[in-house]
């Protein structure tokens, strides 16, 4: 076998960092967001972002045991979020903290598609560059799915308007 290359270990751990941050920030806005629309929106986005950061960890784990990418139904049949060090990056951490008691639906949703908008590029530049046709459908996967939580937040940001 050959063993796995440093930047897809590293390109892993930057995804695992970004779903882990939207996370933590969706479990926060559920908490003091008034609208229970978005309530709902953002308990939707927390779940799947559980779902991505599984998929990444078990991609991870895998890799670093048997150097062969996973299937995502092995790593989602996974219950649960494994205990988790909550490592983001700066630039994550500002932005939760920016979620307290005042924070409209609206600032929420913003916050909300910083993250998304981060995360959708992450993906699209891994998948760009990754030769591993495995990692590539993995990040392009991702990428689709975070497009997907765009349009989400932009439809009800619009209709909060």
């Amino acid at each position: 076998m050959v063993p796995v290359q440093r930047v897809v270990l590293d390109g892993l751990s930057k995804g695992i960092q970004q779903e882990l941050a939207a996370y933590v920030f969706y479990k926060r806005g559920i908490k003091i967001t008034k609208s229970e629309r978005v309530r709902e929106l953002l308990i939707k986005l927390a779940g799947e972002e559980k779902d991505h950061y599984r998929i990444l960890e078990g991609q991870y784990d895998n890799l670093v045991r048997s150097e062969m990418w996973n299937t995502y139904t092995d790593v989602l049949r996974k219950p649960g979020l494994p205990d988790i060090d909550e490592k983001i990056t700066d630039f994550q951490s500002v932005l939760i903290d920016e979620v307290s008691e005042p924070a409209t639906p609206m600032r929420i949703l913003e916050i909300g598609l910083t993250l998304e908008i981060a995360a959708r590029d992450l993906y699209v530049e891994l998948a760009e560059n990754i030769d591993d046709l495995k990692g590539k459908e993995t990040y392009i996967y991702l990428s689709k799915f975070e497009q997907g939580h765009i349009n989400k937040i932009k439809r009800m940001m619009d209709e909060l308007e």
